[in-house]
């Protein structure tokens, strides 16, 4: 559900190979979803992902989130995940600043999507899953260099909205 983002010109073609199989990349809205079974998924990341950070949330709990800032990482996100507990999601960081949409493709559960640039909240979402190959969009206000998935409602429960800062406790390594 999540490969998202405008890269260099160098890895541009590469990504949007990755688009057009992974959730929450730039797509179009359809009406005419393909069936589950026909839905082309990546394949989990090699190694997993990164270990988990803290994600301190203003206004809200704090969130145990794995990190998805490889390209494969963040191409799978959390796909065919039947269940996230209601502290946990899942923090992608990019090595750029990007203002590409996410989508739901392959998506099990609902989730709430907060768009980050620097520290400061961008804009949210509420995202559905979508059970066929082409999934609505939900794009962010403005650019961003990091996203926060978390369990459906989190972000709209605890007033977080654009402006509000989250920030990233744990060390992980640069993204790629």
């Amino acid at each position: 559900m999540d490969g998202r983002f405008r890269t260099p010109r160098a890895a541009v073609a590469a990504l949007l190979v990755v688009a057009a199989l992974t959730a929450c990349s730039r797509a179009s809205p359809s009406t005419a979803p393909a069936p589950s079974s026909t839905l082309r998924l990546p394949p989990p990341p090699v190694g997993g992902f990164d270990p988990p950070v803290r994600v301190s949330v203003e206004g809200a709990p704090t969130l145990i989130a794995e990190v998805a800032r490889r390209p494969d990482q963040r191409a799978r996100g959390l796909m065919q995940r039947s269940e996230l507990a209601d502290d946990a999601g899942m923090v992608f960081l990019f090595p750029a600043r990007g203002e590409g949409g996410f989508y739901m493709l392959g998506t099990l559960i609902p989730l709430s999507i907060a768009y980050v640039d620097g520290d400061r909240v961008v804009s949210t979402a509420e995202m559905r899953p979508c059970p066929g190959q082409i999934c609505r969009s939900y794009p962010p206000s403005g650019p961003y260099t990091m996203a926060v998935e978390a369990p459906a409602g989190f972000f709209s429960r605890h007033g977080v909205r654009p402006g509000s800062v989250i920030r990233i406790i744990g060390e992980t390594a640069a993204p790629e």
